[in-house]
């Protein structure tokens, strides 16, 4: 991480926003045996309350997708959807770049399945394949490929 040269409050948000983001996504990618998901947790929300420090609507929008990805990662079903439903709610008004949908779709299975919801699990999968297919940019789909080796196959 880089220190900030400013005294600007809402520059240093931003800084331990976008790195605790990046490090909690990053704990997501580790091998299952190694994988941490409290690690993954405190990272999530310490992104969140930055985020909601300096953010706009879909930094707000990732951080609850990235908090419904870590409670899933935790076995928490319930609690992953109830983030789940606030990021549904901005993705049904809002229009976001083409790898945020399957993003959201994927981790929308992951709650689910965490949840035991399997049918719900098997639909938000489905919905999800349909949205990766649809990415065009090698590197959005390369970064798209890493999560979705993580979320559970129905």
């Amino acid at each position: 991480m880089s220190t900030p040269v400013s005294d600007d409050t809402k520059h240093w948000h931003r800084l331990f926003a976008v790195d605790s983001n990046n490090e909690a996504w990053q704990r997501t990618l580790d091998e299952p045996e190694h994988r941490d998901a409290l690690e993954i947790l405190r990272h999530a929300y310490v992104a969140a309350y930055h985020w909601s420090q300096c953010g706009t609507a879909v930094n707000e929008f990732r951080a609850n997708i990235l908090l419904a990805h870590a409670h899933a990662f935790c076995g928490h079903g319930q609690t992953a959807l109830e983030y789940v439903a606030r990021y549904r709610e901005y993705l049904d008004h809002n229009t976001v770049e083409t790898w945020e949908k399957p993003f959201a779709l994927m981790v929308h299975a992951q709650a689910a399945f965490a949840d035991g919801d399997l049918e719900l699990h098997k639909q938000m999968y489905n919905e999800a394949k349909a949205f990766i297919d649809l990415v065009e940019d090698p590197n959005d789909r390369a970064v798209i490929a890493y999560t979705w080796a993580n979320i559970p196959k129905p």
